[in-house]
């Protein structure tokens, strides 16, 4: 009588079981990785297991009581047993066990290597050392109660600020993952979007006192799931911040993040634990990243009234004062000097307390830039650099930090380099706003003037209601001659902006420049009380009705009796001053305006200059000066002459002004032919007066060629107009818009 053992064998339960082992094992290892991917529970995986293993007891059941044969299966009791000294072949049976082996070890080498598995520190670690930039979405909220949304954007924000300080990985801001909140957009869409091959959600539910945090490592490209997790915590008001600054840190610990040394103290750190000054801080920010003038305010209190609440809450302090830096120097709406004294406050006080914030600094840099930025004297430029410098050590990502060393670098007549962090700010901040709308303005520098068109025109596409690129586009539009057009984008600049910070007059030189002095006025009449130009309009009129001595002595009492006024107000001042024969305040105001040109420093002539530079030389040729003027203007000319003739930085007829003064008349003459040539209209961009009351031309005014000259313009302005009237009748202004980047 056969022993069991051997009863065993030859019905092959012992391969089955063998067998089955294999696969069971391939199937927990897979089931470990997939299921917390589609969000099941620890329970649920368990129940997964049991059923697994209740599987292993129903196999050995079927192979003692049925038998495979090449008649089928058959029950064991109904096969004819083989003579003595023969055995079934078990070859297939052998290569099957054989091959389960080898699948079963490759998938616990691929699991275990690569860490494809939930639960393992090491899973995520493999997989980012292969990818290099993320996204964390915003995180959704399933629950109801309020605080939800706040406590998911909390674990978001955290997160996000943890990630952010690994230097190896590119991190995509804030400001551009938001706009993905309730989007209805792929995740490959968005990946493309954002130009980052990994994208990380998460979900949290609320349910009673306890939260689950679901989060989710998905490729890009492909929309594979690479890693997921869930994290179950009890969860009060009281212990909000310190569960969500957990959460995150687990989060990021599983993506096996390595953090600079010096991140450490930050990303430790809560940053407030009361609800309503973090709830206040938040939509500051929200707020603040808009940068319009209504925005701007309404950060500024939700900031103001988050530090009343948390005294010690360090980045509301260094968000209030970027908030007041911005409020001065882009809407001149608080007096700088001001402005920048309450600013320095604020950001002392947050590094005081958390000397290792990195938006600190990165403030403190765009206010010694701004302060350098408008004088260029002093050594406040290498205050910026450091403290840039210092911000992005602290966060490689800083898109802010990077933006606004690429305004330092611009002010320091370094293009090439403020490119450069341009386009870091924007691989970073991909949605952002400031860059979009200051890169083009270097590519205009440059020359490459219908590639700078094409850019606005992207973060016109980007942020159709933002008015500040529609506005730069006007004026490079004029800059390049296409006066028609940059009316119909003058028109939009209006309707995009509030009332209060009301951008796009340039209509009213345009439209001065066409002979049609009735709209201009309509333009000036439309200003409202809280343009920051409204108080000048009285003196604007007067200028459209050529009375340029009662527009200056006008403009100079109210600049003189209102120290509110935004800084560029006294360009405007000196450049009408300079028309009326007032040589006096024409210097005055443009020493304000631009206090290197004192005549006891030494003089750079630069992009940065050369206008006022020029001015400066008319006045001491006036004044009898002309040595010193013909030393000025002969430094001045190869500066100009480097420099693009048009658009937003371009010379227009500087040259031609240049040789006039200079005496040489004929090539002020064959300059001022090669200027119209090459699409000059109008000097409504770089100067405050039209051609036919330029100063610097006072000594050929009257000859015959100026005269044919002045001819000539209105000849091929009047063919531009018949445009702007034709698409002011139609209504039909796309005629006009449609043209910027269709050449």
């Amino acid at each position: 009588m056969p022993s069991f053992v051997s009863e065993l064998r030859r019905r092959n339960v012992l391969r089955v079981a063998a067998a089955y082992a294999l696969v069971a094992w391939i199937i927990i290892e897979a089931g470990s990785v997939l299921l917390p991917t589609f969000g099941a529970s620890e329970s649920t995986f368990q129940v997964y297991v049991v059923i697994v293993l209740f599987g292993f007891l129903v196999s050995l059941v079927f192979a003692w009581v049925f038998e495979i044969t090449p008649d089928g299966v058959k029950l064991d009791k109904d096969v004819e047993p083989l003579p003595e000294g023969e055995k079934r072949s078990q070859g297939l049976t052998n290569y099957a066990i054989i091959g389960l082996l080898i699948i079963a070890l490759g998938v616990s080498i691929t699991f275990n290597l690569t860490g494809i598995r939930d639960g393992q520190e090491s899973s995520a670690a493999e997989i980012m050392m292969s990818r290099r930039s993320i996204a964390v979405l915003p995180f959704s909220s399933r629950g109801t109660a309020s605080g939800d949304d706040l406590f998911a954007d909390g674990v978001h924000d955290d997160l996000l600020t943890k990630l952010a300080n690994i230097g190896s990985l590119k991190v995509i801001s804030r400001t551009s993952v938001m706009e993905y909140r309730d989007t209805t957009k792929n995740l490959r869409q968005i990946g493309r979007e954002l130009g980052v091959d990994t994208l990380l959600e998460g979900t949290v539910q609320h349910v009673g006192g306890n939260v689950r945090i679901n989060v989710q490592l998905i490729d890009a490209e492909t929309d594979e799931h690479l890693w997921a997790r869930i994290y179950d915590r009890s969860l009060s008001d009281d212990k909000l911040f310190s569960v969500q600054s957990e959460v995150s840190g687990e989060i990021a610990s599983a993506l096996h993040t390595t953090l600079v040394p010096t991140a450490e103290p930050a990303i430790v750190q809560v940053p407030t634990e009361n609800l309503r000054a973090y709830s206040l801080y938040r939509t500051g920010r929200d707020n603040l990243y808009l940068r319009r003038l209504d925005t701007l305010e309404t950060a500024r209190s939700q900031f103001e009234e988050a530090i009343a609440l948390d005294p010690d809450y360090a980045e509301a302090h260094a968000a209030l004062a970027q908030c007041l830096i911005l409020l001065s120097i882009n809407h001149q709406v608080i007096p700088r000097d001001e402005a920048f004294s309450v600013a320095e406050e604020h950001i002392d006080r947050a590094l005081e307390l958390n000397p290792d914030l990195s938006d600190a600094y990165a403030t403190l840099g765009l206010m010694k830039q701004s302060v350098w930025a408008q004088t260029r004297i002093g050594t406040e430029n290498l205050e910026a650099e450091a403290a840039f410098e210092q911000s992005l050590a602290l966060n490689p990502n800083n898109a802010r930090a990077y933006m606004w060393f690429a305004n330092l670098r611009n002010a320091e007549d370094r293009p090439d380099e403020a490119i450069g962090f341009y386009h870091r700010s924007m691989q970073l901040d991909p949605l952002g706003r400031v860059p979009y709308n200051n890169l083009p303005t270097l590519y205009a520098l440059r020359g490459e003037n219908e590639y700078a068109i094409r850019l606005w025109l992207d973060a016109i596409e980007i942020h159709p209601d933002w008015p500040a690129p529609y506005q730069l586009l006007t004026i490079h539009l004029a800059g390049m001659g296409r006066l028609d057009e940059a009316i119909a984008w003058d028109r939009l600049t209006r309707e995009k902006s509030t009332e209060a910070e009301r951008m796009g007059n340039l209509g009213v030189g345009l439209y001065a420049e066409f002979g049609d002095f009735e709209r201009a006025r309509a333009l000036l009449d439309s200003l409202p009380a809280e343009h920051p130009a409204y108080p000048l309009a009285p003196g604007f009129r007067m200028m459209l009705d050529e009375d340029f001595k009662g527009a200056s002595e006008f403009l100079v009492e109210v600049v003189e009796s209102n120290d509110r006024l935004p800084q560029y107000v006294h360009q405007i001042v000196s450049d009408v001053a300079l028309v009326a024969g007032d040589l006096e305040n024409a210097r005055k105001h443009m020493l304000i305006q631009n206090p290197v040109l004192q005549l006891d420093t030494e003089l750079e002539v630069n992009r940065f200059t050369v206008r006022d530079v020029v001015k400066l030389a008319y006045i001491l040729k006036q004044e009898g000066d002309a040595e010193r003027s013909t030393e000025l203007l002969t430094a001045a000319l190869p500066v100009v002459q480097s420099l693009p003739q048009l658009g937003v930085f371009g010379q227009g007829i500087r040259e031609a002004q240049i040789y006039a003064l200079l005496g040489q008349f004929d090539d002020a003459y064959d300059s001022l032919d090669a200027a119209i040539e090459a699409g000059y209209r109008s000097s409504a961009v770089s100067d405050q007066w039209s051609l036919a009351f330029d100063p610097y031309f006072s000594e050929i005014r009257d000859d015959e060629r100026f005269i044919a000259v002045l001819d000539r313009l209105s000849e091929l302005n009047s063919v531009m107009y018949q445009r702007v009237l034709d698409a002011e009748e139609s209504g039909d202004w796309q005629s006009l818009t449609g043209l910027a980047g269709s050449t």
